[in-house]
């Protein structure tokens, strides 16, 4: 797939197409005329400021605004900087892989229809759009813009283990974004008439670049633009987006300009973006301290936060260490499931993106069978959530032993004997020579892409 990537093109006389999925400022409105657009007023979302309206407020199709500790914006926008501070990848998902990701969609569509996305604030949906938030999620809407918070963690969903490997793992053997580094992830599924008012993405909460993946139909994302009835302020850059791109926005596009998705911008009868970023840790910090008054976990089970978030942390793709005397494996994980794949041991000899791009080939090959295994697949496994962490076959991971590019599970049988040997240490037994000589038992997987 094509990874190289090419200077924002502004797509100036284009009639429709963008997403601005970029931050739950969404407008839902009923016709896809610019008229329609003064239905924003109803919207769950308050505006940013116009160009011409002033910075720091929050500007209505009515003319009112609100008060808002917002960005500073440049009036008017400057187009070259805005180009400038855009990556704009076309088309690095190719056709099958879009194809592949589509279905994946439609699947998260179904599962939520069923009730089967538990957490409370995971899915936000009107009648013509539907937002589900994964990882980190943040409150959002009138009344709140500038005060925006990061929601406590259980309030979302974690992140898909398909999204992991499918749309995040892409990205980050690529280098488009570090290893480990995308921890919210937003999908906006539109349909015609939807729209998104213009918005800067908060900037103490989320960290830049702010990336966008497009699947369906495309769409224009404008910078600048007025969504008054009269379209009084023309975009001062349009960003077509394609099917499979991705596009990126830091600096000056980031902070310094509105974007966003009018209804006459849409390309299509449906466009879904996925929007992934990172979480500023201050704003995390000051999501889970002090504790809520009310606990979102009270009907769960004690254990549910703690192993959902180490959940999240064990998906994606990891290795066994190098070793002489060990058949190098590959494990996949994908929310509680876990194939075991084979590694031929020249792979070990590579680089963490040699190691990949060859992991690539084997992950493809195991997601196209699901039900079948392949020569490759050595084992499925599931991941069991318990009160102290994750089984898995004979290791248990425990948070302590979780990190972002290494997991180092605990031999179930010799966390056995070593509660033996606390009891019997308990009970005035001194240990034997021997347990002195046994070295610790743990066992290590690597995430692909770390030498």
């Amino acid at each position: 797939a094509p990874s190289t990537p090419s200077t924002a093109v502004g797509v100036a006389g284009v009639a429709k197409g963008v997403d601005a999925d970029f931050e739950a400022e969404d407008a839902s409105t009923a016709g896809s005329s610019p008229s329609s657009a003064s239905q924003a007023d109803e919207a769950d979302e308050a505006p940013a400021a116009a160009p011409g309206r002033g910075a720091g407020r929050g500007s209505v199709e009515d003319g009112k605004a609100d008060e808002f500790d917002g960005p500073v914006l440049d009036d008017p926008p400057d187009p070259r900087k805005i180009r400038e501070s855009l990556t704009y990848f076309p088309q690095l998902f190719p056709a099958w892989e879009c194809d592949h990701i589509e279905a994946w969609l439609d699947d998260t569509a179904w599962r939520s229809s069923m009730g089967m996305l538990m957490g409370p604030k995971t899915v936000d949906q009107t009648s013509v759009r539907t937002k589900y938030f994964f990882g980190h999620g943040y409150s959002y809407g009138r009344g709140v813009r500038g005060r925006e918070e990061i929601l406590p963690l259980g309030s979302v969903d974690p992140i898909p283990g398909w999204v992991r490997q499918f749309v995040i793992w892409p990205l980050e053997v690529r280098g488009i974004v570090p290893f480990g580094w995308v921890d919210s992830v937003v999908i906006n599924d539109y349909r015609e008439g939807s729209s998104i008012v213009a918005h800067v993405d908060p900037i103490r909460l989320f960290a830049r670049p702010i990336v966008t993946v497009t699947f369906f139909c495309p769409a224009r994302l404008v910078f600048g633009a007025s969504f008054d009835p009269a379209r009084r302020t023309p975009p001062a850059h349009a960003q077509l987006l394609i099917r499979g791109s991705v596009l990126m926005i830091q600096g000056y596009a980031a902070d310094r300009v509105t974007h966003g998705i009018r209804p006459e911008d849409m390309l299509g009868y449906r466009r879904v973006s996925m929007v992934l970023r990172h979480v500023n840790e201050a704003a995390v910090q000051a999501a889970h301290w002090p504790p809520p008054a009310a606990a979102l976990w009270a009907a769960a089970p004690p254990a549910h936060e703690a192993t959902t978030a180490l959940q999240s942390k064990a998906q994606g793709l990891w290795r066994s260490p190098a070793s002489a005397s060990v058949s190098p494996k590959l494990y996949l994980v994908r929310g509680l499931s876990v194939v075991v794949m084979s590694l031929p041991v020249w792979g070990t000899e590579h680089g963490g993106d040699d190691l990949a791009a060859l992991a690539a080939d084997l992950v493809w090959e195991a997601a196209s069978a699901p039900w079948h295994g392949g020569a490759r697949v050595l084992a499925r496994w599931r991941l069991k959530p318990v009160e102290d962490g994750l089984i898995c076959g004979d290791g248990l991971l425990e948070e302590e032993h979780a990190w972002e590019m290494s997991l180092c599970w605990h031999m179930l049988h010799a966390k056995k004997e070593e509660k033996q040997q606390e009891g019997a240490a308990r009970s005035g037994k001194a240990p034997s020579a021997e347990t002195h000589l046994q070295p610790l038992a743990f066992y290590t997987w690597l995430r692909v892409g770390e030498p």
